[in-house]
């Protein structure tokens, strides 16, 4: 409770597993908090990697109930509900943890969902920036990962809809810097500032009868 995730570490786990994002965080704590092995120091030893991973879940998934939709996703879905296209949530957060965020979200954006993949389903053998995840949500849409339109706000998971031959529009966080923002650019088809700019036409779409 003593430490912050400042955003320069927090913007490399955007979009990983635990199993990729822990090894990270724990070197971070290391090299920049003093935490030190249990031979070096009087302090406890730092935590193994699942034991670090199951306790930050503990503690976020009691936020999880809390947390708020995106900007422009309620009415994004919505509205793409109405239009009869099939939707998935492609995430690398647990499946216990996604549960969690169900309770607050059912009506106004998980019950329009066919699919829901989670980091930790066995099918997903590969984290994000892999394709895995979207390659299996898209076969159980029945679609093809090229009719796809992925929507990330984390450039591990813009670099899996790519890799996973899906088009991908890009909502990146407004803390990046010019450079890492021409980085979404140069790798996602299409980037906006948030969910409420996008209106389907790149795509070819008709949203809330929008020509």
């Amino acid at each position: 409770s003593n430490f912050r995730i400042p955003w320069e570490l927090k913007k490399q786990l955007l979009g990983l597993r635990g199993t990729e994002w822990a090894p990270i965080m724990l070197e971070y704590a290391k090299k920049h908090w003093g935490v030190q092995s249990a031979t070096n120091s009087d302090l406890p030893a730092p935590p193994e990697v699942p034991e670090f991973i199951a306790a930050w879940e503990h503690h976020l998934n009691n936020m999880c109930e809390e947390i708020d939709a995106c900007k422009g996703a309620v009415e994004l879905v919505a509205a793409l509900a109405k239009t009869g296209i099939p939707m998935a949530i492609a995430t690398s957060s647990r499946h216990s943890g996604v549960m969690k965020k169900r309770k607050r979200h059912e009506t106004t954006i998980f019950q329009h969902m066919q699919v829901i993949v989670t980091g930790d389903d066995p099918a997903v053998k590969n984290g994000k920036p892999a394709p895995d995840i979207y390659l299996e949500a898209a076969k159980r849409l029945n679609v093809d990962p090229s009719k796809c339109l992925v929507l990330e706000d984390a450039l591990s998971g813009v670099r899996s809809g790519k890799s996973a031959g899906c088009a991908v529009l890009a909502v990146p966080d407004t803390r990046f810097t010019a450079d890492e923002l021409r980085v979404f650019e140069d790798t996602a088809d299409v980037v906006v500032e948030d969910l409420t700019r996008f209106e389907g036409t790149q795509f070819g779409w008709l949203l809330n009868g929008k020509p």
